[in-house]
């Protein structure tokens, strides 16, 4: 399968009970061995291994927030980038990924990065055992909701260990659209690919996880506002660049974005 750039643009759009669906394709292995196989190569995670994280919106964040010490877990790392640039880092990462083809070429690229195969809602190792649960753009996928994802999360984590969680989120530009009416009247009927979640709906299920909440971040304006702003999509495709999206990001970095970023720790 060959991924186009904006794939995500031909998506169907619904929401319901304060909760986005996107439709289009189901997010298989199939679909996520499509996506990334044309990443793995060697210098993909040479360039991950040089990332200045610091100066990277999601890496700064994930630096502050992860525990210098222990065992940390990426569950659906997919291609493995953030386990090879926070092991560059110092960050004792490993990650687990669903798709076994996926693994099997990072495996046969990359040998000396630690991922392997594993599922996110039955992880192979004892209670108490992460430092920290990292997850981007996973638990959004499973139709019937994200709850044992969560729970599997909790149940790895030492106490005190911290859950850093990214999903698609239902933000201020996204809920402007639907309060006009601008989505699907309808269920679309093609297959479901994930939910975007508001702040609140998202922290309430980390919650009934047993997590204590201890901060949500926007992240990557500049992409919801190429998936959900037909002119500024146009503007970039004519004069965008790298400084165009630092300055998008200077001005309205954090107050919304495609994703949401949500820490929080297992109680010690």
């Amino acid at each position: 399968m060959v991924m186009s750039k904006f794939y995500w643009l031909a998506h169907r759009r619904y929401v319901e009970n304060n909760r986005m669906r996107w439709h289009a394709e189901t997010a298989d292995e199939a679909f996520w061995l499509g996506y990334w196989q044309s990443h793995v190569n060697v210098a993909y995670f040479e360039r991950a291994e040089k990332t200045d994280l610091g100066m990277d919106e999601l890496g700064a964040l994930l630096l502050k927030a992860m525990p210098a010490d222990g065992r940390h877990l990426e569950a659906g790392c997919g291609a493995g980038y953030w386990v090879a640039a926070l092991r560059a880092a110092g960050r004792n990462v490993e990650g687990i990924e669903y798709s076994r083809p996926l693994v099997e070429l990072v495996n046969a690229v990359y040998p000396q990065l630690p991922v392997g195969y594993g599922d996110a809602l039955a992880i192979d190792c004892p209670d108490n055992t992460y430092a920290s649960y990292l997850s981007f753009g996973v638990v959004e996928h499973r139709r019937e909701g994200p709850e044992p994802f969560l729970a599997e999360a909790f149940r790895v984590l030492r106490p005190g260990g911290r859950i850093l969680i990214t999903v698609p989120y239902l933000g201020r530009v996204r809920g402007l659209k639907a309060r006009l009416g601008v989505y699907e009247s309808h269920p679309p009927t093609q297959p479901f690919f994930q939910y975007g979640f508001s702040a609140g709906d998202f922290g309430a299920l980390l919650r009934d996880a047993g997590f204590e909440i201890e901060y949500t971040r926007p992240l990557s304006i500049h992409r919801l506002l190429l998936e959900e702003i037909g002119p500024y999509r146009w503007l970039y495709d004519r004069i965008g660049s790298a400084a165009w999206r630092a300055a998008v990001h200077r001005l309205l970095g954090g107050r919304d974005g495609h994703m949401l970023l949500t820490v929080g720790h297992k109680p010690a």
